[in-house]
């Protein structure tokens, strides 16, 4: 038995995480063994889930020989892997026993061998379900972010078909283990309507409108094709995208049917054709169970056919194509309608966004004040918003998930003494908060009010907005300021707008830099940060604008994102557009030093400012 698998077969499992956790759950179960601890020879008798059994075949393969093409002759091999599901017509006889080889005989049922074959075994062993390290192993090597040990174990503890599609999945941070059986019963229409849950605003029109059409429809007073029967969920993880597409279901009171690319991805033995398989079945599930609504999430997962220059281009090519000809062929399929859902609307491909296809647009963001006293107020059942109020005020940047969480925690509380839930239980779930001291006030006062003077000075923004809290979430993300300003209105932007939104966007930096002499990390390291979006709108401006040192176009600007990197000899045009709109953001600071501390003390003392042109 190999401990060990060739760059080919460790090229093939990098590609199919399902085999590769097969792989490791199969080297756990046969550790204890002989045949696996001294190479000796012997049948060992492998007990495995029915769902997952082509991947226990595979994996099993690998395990033996350690290579990715392996010839098992019954004559002359030293390692043989035979497979027996029940039910089966295939007989396993005492004559696949040799003196010299390492035999695995694979079965999701004992009883599915012969008596004599199961007293042959040397081991029999029942590959049990994955621990946290399995999970987090091959979320490494597929390159997903690892896991906390809870959600790891939350994962575990899912069927086999759930496992891989949660494995597969980039982020889980909106997943609702507890919930989660509704998600894999299509069927299911249990839950709250759309109209009994808060949030939710941007698409509140829409289905409003589909709930009018889809009942004329069902009255056979209007035609499905004058519906708009599809529509695209973009936001960040938790704001609750999965949710909405239940509810919606329930609403219109038609089946869901919950999907995700993920899971497409996972399906059968990860091949190409597997995939493509398993999205036909979708789709064809939705228009068999009309009216159905088909919700596919994560579909950013699927590519992009402009990612030419990807070792992968072939494969998202295919997936993409067929994507696309089956949304078109639904469009004309009565009854189906389709809901995906994304974190990264910008990683689409530009034909899955065009009319006749994903053509109504729905961004969901971070609640508002408001809405998170009514989320919170919905989870808890008995307190109603206003008094939640001057609690959520200060939860900016928690997402529907953590503020169902939150309600969750405070229930815990209150069972624990034996009552229904109170202000009081609440109170004592809130998140920790972190109070300011005077240095670090200051400071981000100075880069906020350093991105307002800025915004004024470049005359292309009319109003500007500039907050200020004393608090902050204790190991969030959150900030304690913000700035909001409103551009002035322009059809077609030129290349100085784009310069001043870059402008804008590191004067907070930059006004840091001119009061105190350092900078602090505030702006940077995440996504959607300011120097993310100056950098963003330098590169677009010399990749697919023509701002650069040539007029010349290179990308799609849509396709400029966390994920795209552009040839070397235009980050150096890239650096030039960053380095003096930082300069400029200095100089302007630098001769209005005065104005600038004049303006953070004010904000300090008065924790919000209006400045108009």
């Amino acid at each position: 038995m190999k401990h060990r698998m060739t760059s080919a077969a460790f090229k093939e499992v990098k590609k199919r995480p399902g085999v590769m956790l097969a792989y490791c759950l199969l080297r756990r179960a046969l550790k204890p063994t002989r045949q696996f601890r001294g190479n000796a020879a012997g049948l060992m008798i492998v007990i495995v889930n029915k769902r997952w059994f082509p991947r226990f075949e595979r994996a099993a393969e690998l395990l033996f020989s350690g290579q990715a093409r392996a010839f098992f002759n019954a004559e002359t091999s030293m390692h043989r892997v035979v497979s027996k599901q029940f039910g089966s017509k295939k007989t396993v006889g005492l004559d696949l026993l040799t003196y010299n080889a390492q035999t695995i005989v694979l079965t999701d049922n004992i009883e599915a061998l012969s008596p004599s074959v199961r007293i042959a075994a040397d081991a029999t062993v029942t590959v049990e379900r994955p621990a946290t390290r399995h999970i987090n192993a091959v979320r490494k090597l597929a390159r997903r972010p690892c896991l906390d040990a809870t959600t790891a174990e939350a994962v575990a503890g899912e069927d086999w078909d759930m496992i891989e599609a949660l494995v597969c999945r980039y982020s889980l941070d909106d997943v609702d283990f507890e919930n989660l059986q509704a998600a894999k019963d299509s069927d299911t229409l249990e839950g709250p309507r759309l109209s009994e849950l808060p949030g939710f605003g941007p698409a509140r029109e829409w289905v409003a409108n589909l709930v009018t059409d889809l009942s004329s429809w069902r009255d056979k007073t209007l035609a499905w094709s004058a519906l708009d029967r599809a529509a695209l969920l973009a936001g960040p993880p938790g704001v609750g995208k999965s949710m909405f597409a239940k509810s919606l279901a329930a609403e219109l009171g038609v089946t869901l049917i919950a999907t995700s690319a993920g899971r497409w991805q996972s399906a059968g033995e990860g091949y190409l054709g597997d995939m493509l398989r398993a999205m036909r079945e979708s789709f064809d599930e939705a228009r068999s169970k009309s009216p159905a609504l088909l919700f596919i999430d994560e579909l950013d997962s699927i590519g992009n056919r402009e990612n030419r220059r990807s070792q992968h281009a072939y494969y998202e090519t295919q997936v993409v194509n067929q994507f696309l000809e089956l949304t078109s062929a639904a469009a004309d399929w009565p009854g189906v309608i389709l809901l995906a859902a994304t974190n990264r609307p910008r990683d689409l491909e530009p034909a899955i966004l065009r009319s006749g296809r994903f053509e109504q647009h729905i961004e969901f963001g971070l609640p508002t004040p408001e809405e998170r006293a009514a989320i919170l107020a919905y989870h808890l059942g008995s307190i109603p918003p206003d008094m939640l109020a001057p609690l959520t005020e200060h939860l900016d940047g928690l997402t529907p998930a953590d503020l169902e969480r939150l309600a969750r925690a405070a229930k815990r509380v209150a069972r624990g003494n034996g009552r229904s839930v109170e202000i009081t239980d609440v109170e004592a779930s809130m998140p920790p908060l972190i109070k300011l001291d005077e240095i670090s006030l200051l400071r981000v006062a100075t880069h906020e009010c350093g991105h307002a003077l800025v915004a004024i000075a470049s005359r292309f923004v009319d109003i500007v907005t500039v907050n200020l809290k004393d608090t902050i979430i204790e190991g969030s993300l959150q900030s304690a300021g913000s700035m909001t300003c409103e551009f002035t209105d322009h059809v077609l932007p030129t290349e100085q707008i784009l310069r001043a939104r870059i402008r804008i966007a590191l004067a907070g930096m930059a006004a840091e830099d001119v009061v105190h002499q350092d900078r602090s990390i505030g702006g940077a390291g995440i996504l959607d940060c300011d120097l993310d979006e100056a950098t963003r709108t330098a590169t677009q401006m010399v990749v697919s604008f023509g701002m650069g040192d040539s007029p010349r176009f290179e990308a799609d600007y849509r396709r400029v994102n966390e994920s795209y990197r552009p040839p070397a000899h235009f980050r150096s045009e890239v650096d030039r557009i960053l380095r003096e709109e930082w300069h400029r953001a200095k100089h302007d600071l630098n001769k209005h030093k005065d104005k600038l501390m004049e303006l953070a003390a004010k904000l300090v003392s008065e924790r919000q400012l209006k400045m108009r042109n």
